[in-house]
């Protein structure tokens, strides 16, 4: 199991991260993004956009806005956020928990 706040620091921080719902959305619809993960109080509407991209995983992080901003090293709420380049990050890892593929 990876610890997910570490990770998300770490792409964030050597990879290419995209934060904020309108600039998410525009990554899933356009391809670029590789995982998107969203806070469990993301707006119903964003949502509903996430759940129609259909070739990008989507990831629910466990905690709110407030607690994805904080993982991430920001002082303010996020929402949701798009992996476009992982970096030295095993954040991709999260990949096998939402298809649902236990190696360990």
């Amino acid at each position: 199991m990876i610890n997910i706040d570490r990770a998300l620091r770490s792409s964030i921080r050597t990879g290419k991260v995209v934060i904020g719902s309108n600039q998410t959305i525009e990554c899933g619809l356009s391809g670029k993004a590789n995982l998107i993960i969203h806070a469990t109080d993301c707006p119903q509407d964003v949502f509903n956009q996430l759940e129609k991209l259909e070739d990008i995983p989507v990831y629910s992080y466990q905690g709110t806005g407030k607690d994805l901003g904080s993982a991430c090293g920001k002082p303010f709420p996020v929402a949701t956020l798009a992996i476009i380049e992982p970096g030295d990050s095993e954040v991709m890892a999260l990949l096998r928990e939402i298809r649902g593929v236990d190696n360990e």
